[in-house]
């Protein structure tokens, strides 16, 4: 039978928590990039192509017409003039042989009035078609599509590998028994193996790294309490116990950060300053 472990030391709700919400987080950006591949785009040049018939082309033709009914008929045999489809996706069921819209036979008077006459025919055309009244500031080519659908991709790739590097953790523990310290990968490290423990970003990140031998070879095993235990003391602090633990146990080489040597001058400086002062006061007494 294996040995029973002392203490074992669960995935943290911290690590859930982050990952979730980048799963989370780049779920939402996939779905943005591939809405905006796929149809975004192609109705944001759409919305650009009727903003500039309504405002810009419309406006200088009208004023080559005398009567509302002669400019019917131009407005009613009048084709939108398009750009190629690699320059100007549009959406699928936009015709893209189809005539000016016949709102602009009714807003004749408006279109051969004042500035804000015509862009009251911009706003209620745009806000019958649930449009916002300011459009993209360009139109969008199929370069620009491609580029969503790479995104998209690659965002597709971080969530799943976030979310199989995620359900590979929930499986994992990081244990000690009374012989060994089993690392969350599943690797047995003896204590009596254990030759160093650099255990400088315990204190900030909660990892320290184990060198031991292994048939001669030196190999390295992690101990993450960040991933996994936590320190809370609540929880009964899993993660300083267990690592505490194998400090009992172990007999090789501890690294940890020394006193900066900046501070050491500060003591010293602080010191000689008290002696000073201690020295003068004995001179006036």
């Amino acid at each position: 039978m294996s040995e029973a472990s002392v203490i074992v030391c669960k995935p943290t709700q911290w690590i859930k928590i982050r990952a979730l919400l980048i799963i989370l987080m780049f779920g939402v950006f996939a779905y943005l990039f591939y809405q905006d591949g796929t149809t975004g785009y192609r109705k944001k040049n759409a919305h650009y192509i009727y903003h500039q018939l309504l405002n810009d082309e419309a406006p200088k033709e009208v004023d080559k017409y005398d009567t509302k009914e002669a400019w019917a008929a131009f407005v009613r045999q009048k084709q939108i003039e398009l750009p190629g489809e690699e320059d100007c996706p549009l959406p699928a069921d936009f015709d893209r042989d189809q005539k000016w819209p016949e709102e602009l036979v009714e807003a004749y008077d408006e279109l051969k009035g004042s500035s804000k006459a015509k862009t009251d025919v911009w706003i209620a055309y745009s806000g019958a078609r649930g449009w916002d009244s300011e459009p993209a500031e360009h139109l969008f080519d199929q370069s620009d599509l491609n580029t969503q659908f790479y995104m998209f991709y690659g965002c597709v790739v971080i969530v799943v590998v976030v979310t199989a590097l995620f359900l590979r953790t929930l499986t994992r523990t990081m244990e000690v028994t009374g012989e060994a310290y089993l690392a969350p990968g599943g690797k047995k490290v003896p204590f009596s193996a254990m030759r160093r423990i650099d255990a400088r970003k315990w204190d900030t990140k909660g990892m320290a790294v184990i060198e031991f031998d292994e048939g001669g070879v030196t190999k390295k095993a992690k101990v993450d309490g960040m991933i996994y235990g936590q320190f809370k003391k609540e929880d009964g602090e899993p993660a300083e116990k267990l690592y505490q633990y194998i400090l009992e146990r172990f007999e090789g080489e501890l690294i940890e950060f020394e006193q900066d040597s900046e501070d050491d001058e500060t003591d010293g400086e602080s010191e000689a300053a008290e002696d000073n002062k201690n020295s003068g006061g004995d001179t006036n007494s």
